[in-house]
């Protein structure tokens, strides 16, 4: 494949990506925080806008398709980052001297302060967040974590944010629809924590993920670690390092860059979000299985051991490896993710088969109210007034096996787009929150650019003209 430098079109499509992803992730939390139908829907076609641009990325032919338009691409990539970089840093340091609830609006219920507010409470722990604490510490302590999970304990102790719990549709909230407000989960915490040790029925409280994603931050907190951000950060900072390094050097600025005014990034980092255990073994895992096939499929199988949304992504992985590797290469690479998988699950499943089983299977069996981002917000904007989720889940599983279908025959022309069709089914699922579609990108470029381009030598005659920083010689 002969690419016309390293400042390809398609590698600076991927900022108009970002753009395109904040302008959804925007649209779709001021619609949830004001509860506003027309902002929810927007955003809902933002994100599909993002997803569709997020796919030409992806596709070899974009390069030649979108030459015309490189110079176009190049501004705009070079603006973007600039206004982003900007943005940010004047954000960073209003946060980090007053702090948004500091200059919020004289009327408390109004608009600004509202979105201040839960602006603010961006930065604390969410329930899922607290949740992986707590297991890391029992699970340290000798108990099983599955067994002794509480939400509102763990919220507590971490000063987790009120609207960042669960809601089931039980108890006091089981005619509400399609979303309790902030006044009835300000008065349901109000009660609950005044009695911690009682699970309510109205709250997700149990720990609902596979054992990897406490035993990895138990590793770290034995040490003195307590804090989980922390965690995240030690676990990412070498997987940037090592996917930069990895890349040509005519690249890296563009890469770097990316990662810089990819917001969300750095949100989900001081957030806290849990997204961020599994994201650099994703990462790692799909930049190196050309490099080195087992050792990609070890960090595989640790995302899959950690988070169920993994689970999504792995089958595309496999056919990935056996479409261009071989079907026995694709089995060992299976049968190692299994053996990780049940290796760190096994003795919590032992202990109690049917606590581990109803545990995990949690975020798709518990009555939840409907929320996210998807086409949901059809429902949760009150365009439609479906009230089950099992249309939804019948849709996910279609778009699941028609993405796999999909990609078994296109591949080995298409590798990339995997990523994208791994995650597109959660965006017709009964949830689909942000924080899914994530990390995804960024994962997407660094393997297009080392995979792709990684063995391409750039030239006097091939070098775009500047812009970003990216002219030069390699």
């Amino acid at each position: 494949m002969n690419h016309q430098g390293y400042a390809s079109p398609r590698l600076l499509l991927f900022f108009i990506v970002i753009i395109v992803k904040i302008v959804a992730a925007v649209l779709s939390a001021i619609g949830f925080v004001l509860n506003n139908a027309a902002l929810l829907i927007t955003g809902t076609i933002v994100w599909l806008a993002y997803f569709a641009v997020l796919f030409i990325v992806a596709v070899p032919a974009a390069d030649r398709l979108l030459q015309k338009y490189t110079r176009f691409l190049k501004n705009a990539a070079l603006t973007i980052v600039v206004v982003i970089l900007a943005v940010g840093i004047a954000l960073t340091v209003i946060m980090v001297t007053v702090g948004l609830t500091s200059i919020q609006a004289d009327n408390p219920e109004g608009i600004w302060s509202r979105l201040f507010v839960s602006f603010d409470n961006v930065f604390k722990y969410n329930d899922a967040t607290a949740l992986s604490h707590q297991a890391a510490e029992n699970v340290l302590n000798g108990k099983n974590p599955y067994a002794k999970s509480n939400v509102v304990v763990a919220m507590l102790e971490h000063d987790g944010a009120i609207d960042k719990i669960t809601p089931l549709r039980e108890g006091r909230l089981a005619g509400v629809f399609p979303y309790p407000d902030i006044s009835q989960l300000e008065q349901l915490w109000e009660d609950v924590s005044a009695t911690p040790a009682a699970v309510p029925p109205e709250i997700e409280s149990g720990f609902n993920y596979p054992a990897g994603c406490f035993l990895l931050p138990a590793a770290f907190i034995w040490m003195g670690i307590n804090d989980i951000r922390i965690i995240y950060a030690i676990l990412i900072i070498p997987a940037f390092i090592y996917t930069i390094w990895r890349v040509r050097s005519g690249l890296r600025l563009l890469l770097v860059s990316a990662i810089l005014v990819s917001v969300e990034l750095w949100y989900s980092m001081a957030a806290g979000e849990t997204g961020y255990l599994y994201f650099p073994f994703l990462l790692m895992a799909w930049v190196l299985y050309k490099r080195n096939l087992w050792l990609s499929a070890l960090f595989m199988a640790a995302a899959v051991a950690i988070k169920q949304l993994t689970w999504f992504i792995f089958p595309f992985y496999l056919v990935l490896i056996w479409r261009t590797e071989g079907d026995k290469k694709a089995l060992v690479v299976f049968i190692i993710s299994f053996v990780i998988f049940a290796a760190s699950n096994l003795p919590f499943i032992i202990s109690d088969p049917g606590l581990w089983l109803n545990s995990v299977l949690a975020p798709m069996a518990d009555d939840m109210f409907p929320i996210g981002v998807g086409i949901i917000t059809l429902v949760t904007g009150g365009v439609l007034d479906i009230r089950s989720s099992l249309s939804f889940g019948i849709l996910e599983l279609v778009i699941l096996l028609a993405g796999l279908a999909w990609y078994f025959f296109n591949c080995r022309r298409y590798p990339h787009t995997g990523l994208v069709l791994a995650v597109l089914p959660l965006f017709f699922a009964w949830r689909s929150l942000w924080g899914y579609f994530f990390y995804i990108d960024i994962i997407l470029l660094a393997a297009v650019i080392i995979n792709e381009y990684g063995m391409q030598w750039v030239t006097e005659s091939n070098i775009p003209s500047a812009g970003m920083g990216m002219t030069g010689t390699v």
